[in-house]
Protein backbone atom coordinates (compact mmCIF):
# COMPACT_ATOMS: atom_id res chain seq x y z
CA UNK A 1 0.00 0.00 0.00
CA UNK A 2 1.02 3.60 -0.57
CA UNK A 3 1.10 6.25 2.17
CA UNK A 4 1.71 9.92 1.31
CA UNK A 5 3.46 12.11 3.87
CA UNK A 6 3.40 15.84 3.20
CA UNK A 7 4.74 19.03 4.63
CA UNK A 8 2.25 21.90 4.73
CA UNK A 9 3.66 25.46 4.47
CA UNK A 10 5.19 26.03 1.05
CA UNK A 11 4.36 22.46 -0.01
CA UNK A 12 0.66 21.53 0.16
CA UNK A 13 -0.21 25.03 1.41
CA UNK A 14 0.65 28.12 -0.62
CA UNK A 15 3.54 30.05 0.95
CA UNK A 16 1.56 33.30 1.02
CA UNK A 17 -2.15 32.41 1.11
CA UNK A 18 -2.00 29.06 2.98
CA UNK A 19 -4.52 27.66 0.47
CA UNK A 20 -4.43 24.02 -0.70
CA UNK A 21 -7.20 24.35 -3.30
CA UNK A 22 -4.88 24.10 -6.36
CA UNK A 23 -4.05 20.57 -5.13
CA UNK A 24 -7.70 19.50 -4.88
CA UNK A 25 -7.60 17.19 -7.98
CA UNK A 26 -4.72 15.17 -6.48
CA UNK A 27 -6.29 15.19 -3.01
CA UNK A 28 -9.53 13.83 -4.43
CA UNK A 29 -7.66 11.11 -6.32
CA UNK A 30 -5.81 10.00 -3.16
CA UNK A 31 -9.13 9.73 -1.34
CA UNK A 32 -10.75 7.85 -4.22
CA UNK A 33 -7.94 5.30 -4.18
CA UNK A 34 -7.96 4.94 -0.40
CA UNK A 35 -4.39 6.20 -0.01
CA UNK A 36 -3.75 7.70 3.44
CA UNK A 37 -2.48 11.28 3.46
CA UNK A 38 -0.39 12.03 6.54
CA UNK A 39 0.18 15.71 7.25
CA UNK A 40 3.71 16.32 8.56
CA UNK A 41 4.33 19.87 9.70
CA UNK A 42 5.99 22.17 12.19
CA UNK A 43 2.45 23.28 13.03
CA UNK A 44 0.72 22.30 16.25
CA UNK A 45 -2.07 19.74 16.53
CA UNK A 46 -4.47 22.62 17.24
CA UNK A 47 -3.53 24.23 13.92
CA UNK A 48 -3.53 21.06 11.88
CA UNK A 49 -6.89 19.60 12.86
CA UNK A 50 -8.89 22.32 11.03
CA UNK A 51 -6.68 21.83 7.94
CA UNK A 52 -7.23 18.06 7.99
CA UNK A 53 -10.96 18.65 8.41
CA UNK A 54 -11.02 21.08 5.47
CA UNK A 55 -9.17 18.56 3.28
CA UNK A 56 -11.55 15.85 4.46
CA UNK A 57 -9.09 13.43 6.06
CA UNK A 58 -8.74 11.78 9.47
CA UNK A 59 -5.39 10.02 9.29
CA UNK A 60 -2.40 10.15 11.65
CA UNK A 61 -0.59 13.51 11.72
CA UNK A 62 3.04 14.34 12.42
CA UNK A 63 3.03 17.54 14.45
CA UNK A 64 5.64 20.10 15.47
CA UNK A 65 8.33 18.91 13.05
CA UNK A 66 8.12 15.26 14.07
CA UNK A 67 8.20 15.83 17.82
CA UNK A 68 4.69 14.40 18.17
CA UNK A 69 2.27 12.02 16.41
CA UNK A 70 -1.51 12.19 16.80
CA UNK A 71 -4.32 9.90 15.63
CA UNK A 72 -2.07 6.83 15.80
CA UNK A 73 -3.08 4.32 18.51
CA UNK A 74 -0.20 3.86 20.98
CA UNK A 75 2.07 5.76 18.60
CA UNK A 76 1.98 9.35 19.77
CA UNK A 77 4.77 11.24 21.42
CA UNK A 78 2.71 12.30 24.40
CA UNK A 79 5.38 13.20 26.95
CA UNK A 80 4.40 16.27 28.94
CA UNK A 81 6.65 19.18 29.81
CA UNK A 82 8.88 19.14 26.71
CA UNK A 83 8.00 22.71 25.73
CA UNK A 84 8.50 24.01 29.26
CA UNK A 85 11.95 22.39 29.41
CA UNK A 86 12.85 23.92 26.05
CA UNK A 87 11.82 27.39 27.22
CA UNK A 88 13.86 26.85 30.41
CA UNK A 89 16.97 26.13 28.33
CA UNK A 90 16.42 29.41 26.45
CA UNK A 91 16.02 31.32 29.70
CA UNK A 92 19.28 29.89 31.06
CA UNK A 93 21.37 30.99 28.06
CA UNK A 94 23.85 33.83 28.01
CA UNK A 95 21.68 36.95 27.48
CA UNK A 96 23.78 38.12 24.51
CA UNK A 97 23.11 34.81 22.75
CA UNK A 98 19.51 34.53 23.88
CA UNK A 99 18.47 37.88 22.45
CA UNK A 100 19.48 36.72 18.97
CA UNK A 101 16.51 34.34 18.94
CA UNK A 102 12.85 35.26 19.18
CA UNK A 103 10.23 32.51 19.20
CA UNK A 104 6.47 32.11 19.37
CA UNK A 105 6.73 32.05 23.16
CA UNK A 106 8.28 35.52 23.07
CA UNK A 107 5.54 36.98 20.88
CA UNK A 108 1.89 37.77 21.42
CA UNK A 109 -0.89 36.27 19.30
CA UNK A 110 -0.95 39.53 17.33
CA UNK A 111 2.82 39.45 16.70
CA UNK A 112 2.68 35.83 15.50
CA UNK A 113 -0.18 36.80 13.18
CA UNK A 114 1.85 39.70 11.79
CA UNK A 115 5.00 37.62 11.23
CA UNK A 116 3.21 34.68 9.62
CA UNK A 117 0.36 36.41 7.80
CA UNK A 118 -2.12 34.16 9.60
CA UNK A 119 -5.44 35.36 11.00
CA UNK A 120 -5.37 36.16 14.72
CA UNK A 121 -7.26 32.99 15.67
CA UNK A 122 -4.84 30.84 13.68
CA UNK A 123 -1.93 32.54 15.42
CA UNK A 124 -3.50 31.73 18.77
CA UNK A 125 -3.61 28.05 17.80
CA UNK A 126 0.00 28.21 16.59
CA UNK A 127 1.08 29.27 20.06
CA UNK A 128 -0.49 26.18 21.67
CA UNK A 129 2.80 24.33 21.67
CA UNK A 130 3.77 21.07 23.39
CA UNK A 131 7.08 20.04 21.83
CA UNK A 132 8.83 22.75 19.81
CA UNK A 133 9.45 26.47 19.36
CA UNK A 134 9.53 28.14 15.93
CA UNK A 135 11.18 31.53 15.72
CA UNK A 136 13.56 33.82 13.91
CA UNK A 137 17.35 34.07 14.20
CA UNK A 138 19.05 37.46 13.94
CA UNK A 139 22.68 36.72 14.84
CA UNK A 140 25.78 35.62 12.95
CA UNK A 141 26.51 32.08 11.80
CA UNK A 142 29.12 31.73 14.56
CA UNK A 143 26.56 32.79 17.16
CA UNK A 144 24.03 30.39 15.68
CA UNK A 145 26.53 27.55 16.05
CA UNK A 146 27.07 28.48 19.70
CA UNK A 147 23.32 28.68 20.21
CA UNK A 148 22.84 25.24 18.66
CA UNK A 149 25.61 23.81 20.84
CA UNK A 150 23.83 24.91 24.01
CA UNK A 151 20.61 23.29 22.79
CA UNK A 152 22.46 20.11 21.80
CA UNK A 153 23.93 19.73 25.29
CA UNK A 154 20.40 19.80 26.71
CA UNK A 155 18.97 17.23 24.28
CA UNK A 156 17.44 19.65 21.77
CA UNK A 157 18.21 20.69 18.20
CA UNK A 158 17.58 23.64 15.89
CA UNK A 159 16.13 23.00 12.41
CA UNK A 160 15.79 25.61 9.66
CA UNK A 161 12.43 25.42 7.90
CA UNK A 162 11.02 27.34 4.98
CA UNK A 163 10.05 30.25 7.21
CA UNK A 164 11.20 29.65 10.77
CA UNK A 165 14.18 28.41 12.78
CA UNK A 166 12.55 25.72 14.94
CA UNK A 167 13.87 24.37 18.24
CA UNK A 168 12.78 20.83 19.14
CA UNK A 169 13.83 17.49 20.66
CA UNK A 170 16.31 15.34 18.77
CA UNK A 171 13.82 13.60 16.51
CA UNK A 172 12.55 14.22 13.00
CA UNK A 173 9.68 13.88 10.58
CA UNK A 174 11.59 10.90 9.14
CA UNK A 175 11.50 8.99 12.43
CA UNK A 176 7.79 9.73 12.83
CA UNK A 177 7.19 8.63 9.23
CA UNK A 178 8.93 5.31 9.92
CA UNK A 179 6.78 4.74 13.01
CA UNK A 180 3.55 5.40 11.11
CA UNK A 181 4.62 3.25 8.15
CA UNK A 182 5.43 0.38 10.52
CA UNK A 183 1.99 0.72 12.14
CA UNK A 184 0.23 0.53 8.76
CA UNK A 185 2.37 -2.41 7.65
CA UNK A 186 1.46 -4.34 10.78
CA UNK A 187 -2.26 -3.56 10.70
CA UNK A 188 -2.66 -4.12 6.94
CA UNK A 189 -0.26 -7.07 6.77
CA UNK A 190 1.20 -5.77 3.50
CA UNK A 191 4.31 -3.81 2.47
CA UNK A 192 4.13 -0.02 2.67
CA UNK A 193 5.49 2.28 -0.05
CA UNK A 194 6.20 5.70 1.46
CA UNK A 195 5.91 8.92 -0.55
CA UNK A 196 7.10 12.22 0.94
CA UNK A 197 6.71 15.81 -0.26
CA UNK A 198 8.47 18.86 1.16
CA UNK A 199 10.14 22.13 0.25
CA UNK A 200 12.68 23.00 2.96
CA UNK A 201 15.70 21.67 4.88
CA UNK A 202 13.52 20.44 7.74
CA UNK A 203 11.91 18.06 5.22
CA UNK A 204 15.21 16.66 3.95
CA UNK A 205 15.43 13.63 6.27
CA UNK A 206 11.85 12.64 5.45
CA UNK A 207 12.46 13.02 1.71
CA UNK A 208 15.66 10.97 1.93
CA UNK A 209 14.02 8.19 3.94
CA UNK A 210 10.92 7.82 1.75
CA UNK A 211 10.69 5.28 -1.05
CA UNK A 212 9.83 8.24 -3.31
CA UNK A 213 10.45 11.87 -2.43
CA UNK A 214 9.29 15.06 -4.15
CA UNK A 215 10.88 18.45 -3.55
CA UNK A 216 8.25 21.10 -4.15
CA UNK A 217 9.56 24.34 -5.64
CA UNK A 218 9.44 27.34 -3.30
CA UNK A 219 10.91 30.58 -4.70
CA UNK A 220 10.70 32.15 -1.24
CA UNK A 221 13.99 30.48 -0.25
CA UNK A 222 17.11 28.94 -1.76
CA UNK A 223 16.80 25.60 -3.56
CA UNK A 224 17.59 22.50 -1.55
CA UNK A 225 20.91 20.89 -2.54
CA UNK A 226 20.97 17.82 -4.75
CA UNK A 227 21.61 14.63 -2.76
CA UNK A 228 22.89 11.23 -3.83
CA UNK A 229 19.39 9.85 -3.47
CA UNK A 230 18.09 12.45 -5.89
CA UNK A 231 20.87 11.60 -8.36
CA UNK A 232 19.79 7.96 -8.10
CA UNK A 233 16.24 8.89 -9.11
CA UNK A 234 14.45 8.41 -5.79
CA UNK A 235 13.73 12.13 -5.38
CA UNK A 236 12.22 14.40 -8.05
CA UNK A 237 11.47 18.13 -8.16
CA UNK A 238 8.35 19.97 -9.18
CA UNK A 239 8.52 22.79 -11.69
CA UNK A 240 5.61 24.67 -10.20
CA UNK A 241 5.52 25.96 -6.63
CA UNK A 242 3.39 25.06 -3.63
CA UNK A 243 0.06 23.27 -4.10
CA UNK A 244 0.31 23.54 -7.91
CA UNK A 245 3.56 21.58 -7.88
CA UNK A 246 2.17 19.24 -5.23
CA UNK A 247 -0.80 18.48 -7.47
CA UNK A 248 1.50 17.85 -10.44
CA UNK A 249 3.72 15.40 -8.55
CA UNK A 250 0.90 13.35 -7.01
CA UNK A 251 -0.96 13.09 -10.33
CA UNK A 252 2.30 12.05 -11.99
CA UNK A 253 2.91 9.42 -9.28
CA UNK A 254 -0.56 7.93 -9.62
CA UNK A 255 -0.82 8.13 -13.42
Amino acid sequence: MHIVFTDLDGTLLDHETYSFEPARPALDLLKARGIPLVLASSKTEAEMRPIASAIGIDHPMIVENGAGIVNLPDGGADEDGVYDRLRAVLSSMDPDLRRRYQGFGDWSDAEVAEKTGMPLESARLARKRRFSEPGLWSGSEAERAAFAAVLDAQGFQAVQGGRFFTLMPKTSKAEAMAKIAHHYAETSNEPVFTVALGDAPNDAAMLEAADQGFIIANPAHAEMPVSDREREGFIARSERAGPYGWNDMILQLLA
